[in-house]
């Protein structure tokens, strides 16, 4: 799924941004897109504080009482959030230092051209792809998206996953072998309740890892010898 905002104060230029995304969305590779609709920075803001993610956002410069600017500075900033692509919409030609270093993906004039907005998000959605360093999962509400860097390690518990993050916890529905199927092949699997992120172990004992968030996760009697024979294939390629 490819999540997109469009954050405007003007109702009718979200409408028609939408309806064009809506329109082409058979173009693209990922057919599988939504798109919410904010009027305000604050919404918007507020949304994703909620634990609400987007792969893309449209983001009109001149908003109310949070600018766009201040916006894209938010969401780089305070929340940390570089995966995140954002593009511009603005009457005028002329865009301020303070947009770059928001690192945007791109600018648009209005009124908004349909043939830009299909190439910008065809370029989004391959960055992304390109990319493909997000884990994703649905949580009661939401869907979240947490970069593989910042995740420690997954614990099972019953029929619950969670997630321990560098930053956060979260809690979801699955199961471990079903994230093993998904998840790319740094994550260990040092117990029958855990994966672990092979980069955030801060040192291997031989019954036990130590995280570097000082967490200690066990290692099963009958997968000993085989994280021993993972650790030295990942320091044999200086992954270590």
């Amino acid at each position: 799924m490819f999540k997109i905002a469009i954050c405007d104060d003007v109702p009718s230029v979200c409408d028609e941004l939408k309806s064009m995304i809506i329109n082409m969305k058979n173009k693209f590779q990922c057919r599988e897109i939504t798109v919410d609709i904010f009027y305000s920075g604050e919404a918007l803001i507020g949304d994703i504080k909620e634990e609400n993610s987007y792969d893309l956002i449209f983001l009109d410069i001149e908003l109310g009482n949070i600018n766009g600017v201040e916006v894209g500075h938010i969401i780089r900033e305070q929340m940390e959030d570089y995966t995140t692509k954002i593009i511009y919409i603005s009457s005028k030609d002329t865009y301020d230092r303070q947009l770059f270093d928001v690192q945007p993906l791109h600018f648009l004039k209005k009124p908004i051209d349909s043939k830009k907005v299909f190439t910008d998000i065809q370029l989004a959605m391959k960055i992304s792809v390109k990319e493909n360093n997000i884990f994703e999962f649905k949580n009661l509400r939401n869907t979240v998206k947490i970069p593989y860097k910042d995740i420690l390690y997954f614990e099972s518990r019953g029929r619950e996953v969670v997630l321990v993050g560098v930053k956060e916890r979260h809690i979801f529905y699955d199961n471990i072998q079903n994230l093993i199927k998904k998840l790319p092949s740094f994550f260990i699997h040092p117990h029958r309740c855990y994966l672990v992120n092979y980069d955030l172990v801060a040192c291997f004992k031989f019954e036990e890892l130590i995280i570097r968030n000082g967490d200690i996760i066990p290692v099963s009697r009958n997968r000993r010898k085989e994280i021993r024979e993972i650790q030295l294939v990942f320091e044999s390629r200086g992954l270590n």
